[in-house]
């Protein structure tokens, strides 16, 4: 789901809770790949309830409004080998190609056949259901 501030006003509170959120673990935040920060992040979740914690967290500890859009993607893996492996499978198609928080590859897709799919024509791309932090000295 696309998170925004709701108000303009708020944004830097907005900004704060996302943050703090983000470091605890609360949900995953992903941009799209060509998103160098100025796009509406896209926060990823196990389900509804995470998305609903973390709206009420922005609002009752940081007095942020904020507004959920939801996208079609339902599956997201990791690419554990790298941009170089998702330039060489391009065009990715009902793909949709997005990056972490520490620029790593995250492929989203709308279900299990898009993966499936995906898997069959490039079996050389290395995918994960999750990635861990790095270690950041």
């Amino acid at each position: 789901m696309y998170i925004r501030s709701a108000a303009p006003s708020q944004y830097k509170s907005f900004n704060k809770g996302m943050q703090q959120l983000l470091d605890e673990g609360t949900v995953q935040m992903l941009r799209a790949r060509s998103d160098m920060g100025e796009g509406s992040p896209i926060l990823a979740a196990v389900g509804q309830l995470q998305f609903d914690v973390v709206q009420s967290r922005l609002l009752n500890e940081y007095s942020a409004e904020s507004t959920l859009e939801p996208l079609p993607y339902t599956i997201a893996r990791w690419v554990t080998n790298g941009w170089e492996a998702v330039e060489k499978a391009e065009p990715l198609y009902n793909v949709f190609v997005a990056k972490d928080r520490w620029e790593r590859p995250v492929l989203l897709f709308n279900n299990d056949w898009g993966l499936k799919n995906l898997m069959d024509k490039h079996p050389e791309l290395e995918l994960d259901p999750w990635a861990f932090a790095p270690d950041v000295e």
